[in-house]
């Protein structure tokens, strides 16, 4: 299936719209033939470099070059242009179905589901075009969403992600400025178009950088256009507190990167906006002149509307950004700064839960952090009453992906960690996993197992061979900026990234490669460290290994496994041949390594004939793993 997306417009919309590539992709999936569709994207040649590194999008082309789509057989077209030479252009390529805009009789119509998007825009009577959106209550993710028939909508989320050389020029600028990725650093984009006055005063500008700069010594950027060069000299003569420019001259590929940097942007609805919220930062938002219903903020941040009766008038002279308040910036400043983190253990029967729960207690951290025990049976939830920092949940007993979907109901917080009741974390595991997270980036972080046995025996031989092995994948793709999937016996995510999750896919699978495919980094802390007993027996080795192979067997029905490779495969197990020869360090060990490859082996054949032949799927229950209790 061949789709083809036209938005051309302003650079800020065209940042914003991209959320419907990947909502696109999933819709249009073929179950049958597990194939997903193949997007091309339409734009002005300014706008390629958001799509450069867009795992969505199969080709972008600038709109300079579209005739060499003429003879491509498109399924559907998106039209999101209200000209007439991409009108035409979409209609003559007579796709199947065409949404958005056409034109008939010499005249730009509306496709059915676009009329009420089209009513508000620029070709619809000015003043009724006015009146109409001042008067709309739906974000523009909803409205494009209800255009081109996008069910969840809340799913998706501009997508930006970086390439290679934009990672290089942000380091290199941190480096400039002797800046850390764990520092505080906010960004001032003083950048509007010149359609509406959008921009806040420069007094207050300066004065809002001074308030910043003393509350929280936060290493200030100052953002803007080409327009903004004189305008961001005079902030920087009247502020008293030490600035860095970042100049005016960027371009395109350079702006977002420096973007990236920052923890916090503070910005007018202009492109910075659109990037800044694509690139997940924490965003504050000026509003004054245009709807501010109309922003989606994902929740990536908060927006300050105007105390003027003005706002939303589209009123070229408007005045209402004089009267947007610095108090208000600042409260709202500090609501985005403070992270709540959050502990959860999952548990069922676990005979040693009260290990976990002391240790989950006596963390070394300097970040606050709450802990909770979700368990289903009233032994270990009578067992948590002992601890007063200990809160519970009650969860329905039918498996751990669903009593996490009831956990995730009930928490409202920044940072998830997860583990288990059967393990133990080490002493300074939650500091090393929440100081991830200062970068912006990191979206999921992977924890790193341990071994309670040592490998004197067989069993233990094997299971720090496989964790060993785990750790330097791990190592290694984080060192690379790559995919890494989490070790579900302790990760850690932003929550409020995840909804819910599937209950027949692994939980530490899904949610780095959801959060990876939003456009965050997946993390490994190799110092958080958490302590696991492992199966010591044939029995409950090959049905926790066996159960793990079928854990990833679904990930391809939510994610798109082309542009996140699937980790666990067989492939790959064969790849790590190297490791079994240098690891072992006598007879004895090489002998166990040669048992554990056949075992390997044989786990990968039960899983086939299981998944094949017998048709037993993973399916999320409560399975118990005596020995390793």
């Amino acid at each position: 299936m061949n789709i083809l997306v036209i938005k051309t417009g302003a650079l800020g919309d065209v940042v914003r719209t991209s959320f419907i590539a990947q909502a696109l992709k999933e819709k249009y999936f073929d179950t049958k033939k597990r194939i997903f569709p193949k997007l091309y994207w339409i734009t002005q040649k300014n706008a390629l470099p958001f799509f450069k590194n867009n795992p969505y999008i199969d080709k972008a082309l600038p709109q300079e070059k579209k005739h060499l789509l003429k003879n491509t057989n498109f399924n559907l077209v998106i039209n999101l242009e209200e000209d007439k030479e991409n009108c035409n252009f979409a209609k003559n390529l007579n796709p199947q179905e065409l949404i958005g805009f056409t034109i008939k009789n010499k005249k730009i119509q509306p496709t059915k589901t676009t009329k009420e998007w089209f009513n508000m825009s620029a070709l619809g009577e000015k003043l009724q075009n006015d009146i109409l959106k001042k008067q709309n209550k739906k974000t523009h993710r909803q409205i494009i969403s209800e255009i081109i028939k996008i069910k969840h909508k809340e799913k998706y989320e501009p997508f930006l992600r970086l390439t290679q050389e934009q990672r290089i020029f942000a380091n290199q600028f941190l480096r400039r400025y002797n800046l850390k990725r764990t520092d505080l650093i906010i960004g001032i984009n003083t950048g509007s178009a010149d359609r509406w006055p959008k921009q806040l005063s420069i007094k207050k500008t300066a004065k809002l950088i001074d308030n910043l700069y003393n509350k929280y010594k936060a290493k200030i950027l100052l953002f803007g256009g080409p327009n903004e060069q004189d305008r961001n000299q005079k902030i920087q003569r009247l502020s008293n507190s030490p600035i860095i420019d970042t100049g005016c001259g960027n371009n395109l590929t350079e702006f977002p990167a420096l973007v990236s940097v920052c923890n916090l942007l503070i910005t007018s609805d202009s492109l910075g906006l659109h990037i800044s919220l694509a690139l997940k930062r924490k965003t504050i938002v000026l509003l004054g002149p245009t709807s501010n219903t109309e922003i989606d903020m994902y929740g990536l941040g908060e927006k300050v509307i105007s105390d003027s009766k003005c706002t939303a008038c589209y009123k070229p002279n408007c005045k209402s950004m004089e009267k947007i308040s610095l108090n208000k910036i600042l409260q709202k400043t500090e609501t985005l700064l403070k992270q709540k983190i959050s502990l959860l253990i999952t548990a069922f029967k676990e005979p040693n839960i009260d290990q976990a729960l002391k240790a989950s207690i006596n963390q070394k951290t300097k970040y606050p952090y709450e802990i909770i025990l979700s368990a289903p049976d009233k032994e270990t939830l009578e067992k948590a009453k002992k601890y007063s920092k200990i809160k519970t949940i009650k969860d329905k007993g039918k498996g751990k992906s669903l009593a996490l979907n009831q956990a995730f109901q009930e928490l409202n917080t920044d940072i998830l960690i997860l583990t288990d009741g059967d393990t133990q974390l080490g002493e300074d595991t939650v500091q090393e996993i929440t100081t991830l997270f200062q970068d912006p980036e990191i979206g999921c972080v992977s924890g790193k197992p341990v071994p309670q046995e040592s490998r004197k025996t067989k069993y233990g031989y094997w299971a720090n061979f496989l964790f060993n092995a785990a750790h330097r994948i791990r190592k290694k793709a984080h060192q690379n900026n790559s995919f890494i999937e989490c070790s579900g016996y302790l990760f850690a995510f932003r929550k409020k990234k995840i909804r819910k999750i599937p209950i027949d896919v692994a939980e530490d699978t899904i949610i780095p490669y959801i959060l990876y495919q939003k456009g965050y980094k997946i993390a490994y802390a190799e110092n958080a460290e958490v302590f696991v007993k492992n199966a010591d027996n044939w029995k409950d080795w090959i049905k926790q290994k066996t159960r793990t192979h079928k854990s990833h067997t679904n990930i391809g029905d939510y994610v798109d496994t082309k542009t996140t490779p699937k980790i666990k495969t067989f492939k790959n197990e064969i790849k790590g041949i190297k490791w079994l020869i240098t690891y072992p360090r006598n007879t004895k060990e090489i002998i166990w390594t040669i048992q554990l490859a056949l075992a390997r082996f044989y786990s990968w054949i039960k899983y086939y004939l299981d998944i094949i032949f017998f048709h037993k799927h993973y399916y999320d229950g409560w399975e118990r793993i005596e020995s390793t209790k």
